[in-house]
């Protein structure tokens, strides 16, 4: 199978590499020091399964590439406007292309940008992986799976990891898949922004664990002012799965921001509370740990988590 990914950070660079190494055809579109280590000794893979090495087509441009069966998003969410043209170009050859972007509307801005909705499929990746440094990525903890929503995509998509370890769920309500990440990424992402400590010294506080409850609750408290049917045992699920997180754990804008990169909190906390403002419902918590965040952002050495 022709595999394309669209953004070679952490995640991308992991989906890619255990694609390749199942035997398919993986191009990455990459670029910088990254892509001269991954083009000279390949992509190394470190991880809980075991570390292996990959050995993907690099390109700077996804409209270098002529066709493909399938196109995984894996950039941050404020790059989608950029490569918009490319995943256009690739859906056009017929491609199907599926978002694996935090955040809830990826599949509505990609079609505004000219992506054929007929092609476009929502993706949700529980995967922890980042790239520790160039040409390397790091896999943190077990969990590794996709869940896609059902349609033609979603076959292609079981197909092409069939062979893998990435576990893929195809889902007939995956807005409420959408919701219950967003739940996950953005309660882990102010939790340790307004503690500035990782998630094992969140837990180990006296009000860490009321805390956690409430951030879940008011991101799925706006899904659902959104619309969104996210059963009511959804805050337990993933109180439940926040706590299976690392001790040492930040989230990834936490790492982004003390690397002196551009954050996704605008589309994650910020959303959170600008949605929540929308609907009438309260969400103070993402209000504070997006304010910590972006004001550090602002700061030519800003810095969150110890």
């Amino acid at each position: 199978m022709k595999v394309v990914v669209v953004g070679a950070g952490g995640l991308g660079s992991y989906v890619g590499a255990v694609l390749a190494q199942a035997g398919h055809d993986v191009t990455l579109v990459i670029r910088g020091d990254h892509r001269t280590i991954v083009e000279t000794d390949g992509l190394r893979v470190r991880s809980h399964a075991g570390d292996f090495v990959a050995r993907p087509r690099c390109v700077d441009s996804a409209l270098e590439v002529e066709s493909a069966d399938l196109a995984f998003l894996a950039t941050k969410t404020f790059s989608l406007d950029d490569v918009a043209p490319q995943l256009a170009h690739l859906a056009g050859g017929g491609a199907y292309v599926v978002s694996l972007l935090n955040g809830v509307t990826a599949l509505e801005r990609m079609e505004k940008k000219g992506v054929a909705r007929e092609r476009l499929a929502d993706g949700v990746a529980y995967m922890t992986s980042f790239r520790v440094e160039p040409g390397v990525v790091e896999r943190k903890a077990d969990h590794q799976r996709i869940v896609v929503g059902r349609g033609p995509a979603a076959t292609v998509v079981q197909e092409a990891f069939a062979d893998t370890l990435v576990a893929i769920e195809i889902a007939d309500e995956v807005k409420v898949e959408l919701w219950r990440k967003m739940a996950v990424v953005c309660s882990l992402s102010v939790l340790c922004a307004l503690a500035d400590r990782n998630m094992g010294s969140v837990r180990r506080h006296p009000f860490g664990a009321d805390l956690q409850r409430a951030a879940i609750s008011e991101v799925l408290a706006v899904g659902r002012a959104q619309g969104v049917a996210i059963p009511p045992e959804a805050d337990l699920e993933i109180d439940a799965i926040l706590h299976e997180f690392p001790d040492d754990f930040f989230p990834s804008v936490i790492h982004d921001l003390n690397q002196g990169r551009r954050t996704e909190m605008d589309d994650l906390g910020g959303a959170v509370s600008r949605l929540g403002r929308e609907a009438g419902v309260s969400t103070p918590l993402h209000d504070a740990g997006t304010l910590v965040v972006q004001t550090a952002e602002a700061t030519p050495r800003g810095r969150v988590g110890r």
